[in-house]
């Protein structure tokens, strides 16, 4: 070990656990970055360790950390920085990263690696350790991984959450929602509710309707089974929603079925589209059906009905897409009947008296057995529709048909045909009043569970009007024109289907009341602001701003007048009307004296260009620019005309002033430029080789003479320029440094070969070699020739010289504990307390400043090195004396 690393040591060994934490925090030296792991894992100091594991920054240390320290700042930190690594990228062996998780507390923690951590083993970790079902429902809204996803759903069981991520699952993963709603469905199957249910139902009806447009790219028939198998699943699916399934799976089924081969010579020269006019028909039919039924609605479906066989019979040869769209406009047509099967249509009332059939204007008896016959085939389809009213209609119309044959002459089979007829037609009438009434209970069913609900109020309200209508809707289907009773229903569900639906509004009351307060609240509000709106209105000092500002408001009043009671809206909205008028008719005010002032402005501007003073017509352009802004807004369209006028004669001056300041830009452009190169010539002079420093010196202070006559200086530059300067000044100081150590290292090489060539002339043994000597050093110098003089000088003079020197090293040591703190021997205790005396009493005499402690410690090393070589008896104890003082100066200097 050389002399230097005996003196100094590795400071991240020191003992002092400051020395260690600096070294670590600071330190570039391979060595220590090779025991850089040992130190995180086995150094004391706790922020020695911490440093370590900051300065590695590995996460398999701070999991090892994490682990094994108790410290718990390190254990925090190595969280922090765990987190970091977690949520920024994914791991090969996640399996530490999740033992990691399982200890961990912090809840907060925990949520964010639940979403955010790369790992979706992370994730899980961290989801299986919380139960909060809102989060959880949150967590499956954004979960990337679908295993994970559908572990999260297993664990929801609360059916607010389902519902409330429903929505934002529909938009984002439509399978994940589909698997959402029949989770809900279950947990809603075993509470009584089917919110969930219906809304299944009607997302696969949707998606089977779309499969029958053709709106599907995949294998049809997979995906007709995968829907059919889900539809079975449900259970009590409403009847509707039943009706349209199995007519958009039959057709689906239809499509699928192979067809007859088309003759070569018939066969289309391109894949064939369905027909424009059957496919608006269609849509217009779909959206028919989704509307409630009534006699427009009627109306408009009859005319569909007619025009599409038109539209059908004129096809000539219909291809594949017009049998499919046929067919679902079929099946659509079939559900709209079903639905209007109980509405009324007009017929002869029973009191209106029918033709007698002695009359001489009857018709003759061939004409009505016609329409006998007529009458009995219509009758007889439509109760083979299923159509109670139609059927109804139609055998009312053969039975007058056949009063009106002579009675000798009416067949006995017609008389027949319309008894079975009529029985039918109860028998009818009996299935569909017990099929409602079913229904009717499923409607009280709904009603009841709307009390229990947490519905909004609003949509309670609605619910109630849909429950409403769909009940007057089975009545209608059930009471045909001529009868005597208006409801259908029995008394007893009636009144409890009122019951329930009081029930259900009483829930609602209280908010009503409470939107009831607020409406009012508002429309005293409005009122106030509409009187103190009128006032600014009528007076003609009122500010322009002011008044757009009242404008604006009125505007935005009148977008909101739902939230005033219904009664006042139509009455606050006029008073608003006619408020805005006033307000329009004061700003039109305003804006005809700023177009005033700015034509005004316009007419100054044009005699600007008469004006030869080009500096003068600039600034009163200037001041005209500001008067403009000044004057305010006008009408946007006169505004803008104005405002172009007003530019014509300005912008030639600003044009021209353009022009000028380009050449000032580019003479000053210039200037930069040359004062670039002072800064390129300073740095390649202060990056010169080490040889050519002190040779730069003179250059580089002619450069900056140079350089501060170019003032102004941009900042950017004057900063380059000053950075060349403190480079080169860095350099010639790091070049000094790196020459005294050189020296230093030499000196003490001197110093060994002086204390080896004493110890060899004493012990007779052979001489060592000499080192170099650089005759430049006085120094050096001096210990060569002393060296030379051990070699081939006098004993007994060396011996007395020796001893010298080495009463000279002792004086050095004593210093040096004197200045370090440390500990002098007895003997030598006396000499230390007079250097005492004498340094304070030669500091109290002269008045001189505390001198610098690394000048001292510099100086001493040198005495040092020069009192060399020492009496054999005496030298190990001085040294072991000066290296222990030397170590702790050290240490005072770096602190």
């Amino acid at each position: 070990m050389s002399l230097k690393e005996r003196l100094f040591g590795h400071p991240w060994e020191s003992r002092d656990a400051t020395t260690r934490l600096h070294a670590v925090q600071t330190g570039n030296d391979t060595k220590m970055f090779a025991v850089l792991a040992d130190i995180a894992r086995d150094d004391p100091a706790a922020e020695v360790r911490l440093a370590a594991l900051k300065r590695f920054d590995d996460e398999s240390m701070w999991l090892g950390a994490r682990a094994s320290d108790d410290d718990a700042e390190i254990r925090a930190a190595a969280d922090r920085a765990l987190i970091r690594t977690v949520t920024s990228s994914a791991s090969e062996n996640p399996g530490e990263r999740v033992a990691w998780v399982a200890g961990l507390e912090d809840r907060e923690t925990l949520r964010r690696l639940a979403t955010e951590a790369a790992d979706a083993a992370v994730r899980r970790a961290a989801l299986a350790r919380i139960d909060a079902q809102g989060f959880l429902g949150d967590a499956l809204v954004g979960e990337p991984d679908e295993e994970v996803a559908a572990e999260l759903l297993s664990r929801i069981d609360q059916p607010s959450t389902l519902k409330r991520i429903a929505g934002p699952l529909r938009k984002r993963h439509k399978q994940r929602h589909q698997a959402l709603l029949k989770r809900l469905a279950a947990l809603e199957g075993r509470s009584g509710r089917h919110d969930a249910a219906d809304e299944l139902a009607m997302a696969l009806v949707q998606r089977i309707e779309s499969l029958a447009r053709g709106a599907f790219r995949g294998d049809r028939e997979a995906e007709a089974d995968r829907l059919e198998a889900e539809w079975k699943s449900i259970e009590d699916p409403d009847e509707g929603m039943e009706r349209r399934f199995s007519g958009a799976l039959a057709i689906v089924r239809r499509s699928l079925e192979p067809q007859s081969a088309v003759p070569p010579a018939e066969q289309p020269a391109s894949p064939a589209e369905a027909n424009a006019d059957l496919l608006a028909m269609t849509e217009e039919i779909q959206s028919l059906a989704g509307r409630r039924f009534s006699a427009g609605v009627r109306r408009r479906f009859e005319q569909l009905s007619e025009r599409f066989a038109e539209a059908w019979a004129g096809i000539g040869q219909p291809s594949d897409p017009d049998r499919t769209t046929k067919a679902r406009f079929e099946a659509l047509a079939d559900e709209i009947r079903s639905r209007a099967a109980g509405e009324a249509t007009s017929a002869p009332a029973e009191n209106e008296a029918a033709p007698s059939r002695e009359s001489p204007d009857s018709p003759p008896v061939e004409e009505l057995l016609a329409e006998l016959d007529d009458a009995l085939t219509r009758a007889a389809e439509a109760l083979e529709g299923g159509d109670i009213v139609e059927s109804d209609a139609a055998v009312r119309a053969a039975r007058s048909a056949f009063d009106r044959i002579p009675r000798r002459q009416q067949p006995d089979e017609a008389s027949g045909r319309l008894t079975r007829m009529a029985g039918r037609l109860k028998e009818m009438r009996n299935w569909q009043h017990w099929s409602n009434n079913k229904l009717r209970e499923r409607l009280i069913e709904r009603a009841e569970e709307l009390a229990e609900s947490e519905l909004h109020a609003d949509a309670i309200t609605a619910r109630l009007k849909e429950l409403r209508a769909r009940w007057k809707e089975l009545d209608a289907q059930e009471v045909l024109p001529g009868d005597k009773r208006r409801f259908a229903a029995p008394h007893s569900q009636w009144r409890r289907f009122q019951a329930a639906a009081k029930q259900a509004f009483d829930t609602a009351r209280p908010y009503f009341e409470k939107r009831h307060e607020v409406q009012d609240r508002s429309l005293e509000e409005l009122e106030s602001f509409v009187d103190d709106a009128a006032g600014v209105a009528g007076d003609d000092e009122a500010p322009q701003q002011k008044l757009l500002k009242y404008l604006r408001a009125a505007r935005q009043a009148i977008r909101n007048l739902d939230e005033l009671p219904p009664k006042a809206r139509g009455r606050m909205a006029g008073r608003l009307r006619s408020l805005m008028d006033d307000l329009s008719a004061g700003l039109d005010r305003h804006f005809d004296a700023v177009e005033r002032e700015k034509r005004r402005l316009v007419a100054e501007a044009r005699k600007l260009a008469h004006e030869k003073d080009r500096s003068v017509a600039v600034e009163r352009a200037k001041s005209l620019q500001a008067e403009w802004k000044n004057a305010g807004r006008a009408r946007r369209k006169v505004d803008d005309e104005l405002w172009k006028e007003f530019r014509e004669p300005i912008d030639p001056l600003f044009e021209e002033l353009k022009a000028s300041r380009k050449e000032e830009d580019a003479a000053e452009r210039e200037r930069v430029r040359s004062i670039e190169t002072l800064c390129q010539r300073a740095e390649e002079l202060a990056s010169a080789e080490d040889d050519a420093l002190d040779d730069a010196a003179g250059p580089l202070a002619g450069l900056e003479a140079e350089f501060t006559a170019q003032e102004p200086i941009p900042p950017h530059l004057r900063r380059r320029f000053e950075a060349a300067l403190a480079k080169h000044r860095d350099r010639q100081r790091e070049r000094r440094v790196r020459l005294r150590r050189e020296s230093g290292r030499h000196l003490a090489a001197l110093a060994e070969a002086l204390q080896a060539g004493w110890r060899a002339r004493e012990e007779q043994a052979e001489f060592p070699d000499a080192p170099d000597v650089d005759d430049d050093d006085p120094l050096q110098r001096r210990l060569g020739a002393r060296l030379a003089d051990l070699r081939d000088g006098d004993a007994d003079a060396l011996a007395a010289e020796v001893e010298q020197w080495t009463d000279d090293a002792r004086q050095v040591v004593i210093e040096m504990e004197f200045l370090s703190g440390t500990e002098t021997p007895e003997k030598d205790r006396q000499r230390r307390m007079d250097y005492q005396i004498q340094r304070l009493s030669s500091r109290m005499a002269e008045g001189a400043p505390r001198p610098d402690l690394d000048a001292e410690r510099d100086a001493l090393q040198r005495r040092w090195l020069e009192s060399h070589p020492h009496a054999l008896a005496e030298h190990d104890d001085l040294v072991g004396r000066f290296e222990a003082a030397d170590r702790i100066l050290q240490q005072m200097t770096e602190g």
